[in-house]
């Protein structure tokens, strides 16, 4: 992790020889305030403007195209990708990050995961619980008091069934994001 591998360090807090090395090494300085009308205690990339919940996160600036991800795929999964990305983002406040084949939908903690397979969406939707539901082939504990829960979808109810857990890990990330403040 940047800033020394020290969680939640600000420049203030670093010791003077890390503060050095940043410099040195063209680093700017963190900062630990929030987006405009964001939350205390959220950390905002100085390079990238995006809001994240530790302060020197390790991340890619930026958050990619969906057109990327949807370029070359079959028009049925790309359907229900736009369905997916349209519903979730209304629900307001999610940064939709897009790299290669896969989707991150996230407030300031991810929340959902989004693979395109070649026949299907792989759906990592992760939630505050244990949900013993056929959908999911995979279930298991992330960290903290998260569990991922993955499933494949290929139809538009199979599509629906699942947003009614994603809105649950939407709300989850939600709720950790507005206790911050």
């Amino acid at each position: 992790m940047a800033g020394g591998g020290r969680r939640g360090t600000t420049p203030r807090t670093l010791p003077a020889s890390q503060r050095a090395r940043r410099a040195r090494a063209g680093a700017p300085p963190a900062r630990r305030s929030p987006r405009a009308g964001g939350s205390p205690g959220l950390w905002t990339c100085p390079r990238c403007g995006r809001t994240f919940r530790r302060a020197n996160l390790k991340h890619r600036c930026g958050v990619g195209s969906s057109e990327e991800i949807v370029a070359g795929r079959p028009a049925p999964l790309v359907d229900l990708y736009r369905t997916f990305e349209r519903t979730v983002t209304a629900w307001g406040g999610v940064e939709v990050v897009a790299r290669n084949r896969y989707a991150l939908f996230r407030t300031t903690r991810i929340f959902t995961d989004l693979v395109f397979m070649t026949d299907a969406l792989r759906l990592a939707i992760h939630l505050p619980r244990r949900v013993d539901d056929p959908m999911f082939f995979k279930i298991g504990v992330a960290s903290g008091r998260k569990v991922s829960h993955v499933t494949r979808v290929t139809t538009a109810a199979q599509l629906r069934a699942a947003l009614r857990y994603v809105k649950e890990a939407y709300d989850m990330a939600q709720g950790e994001r507005d206790r911050r403040g």
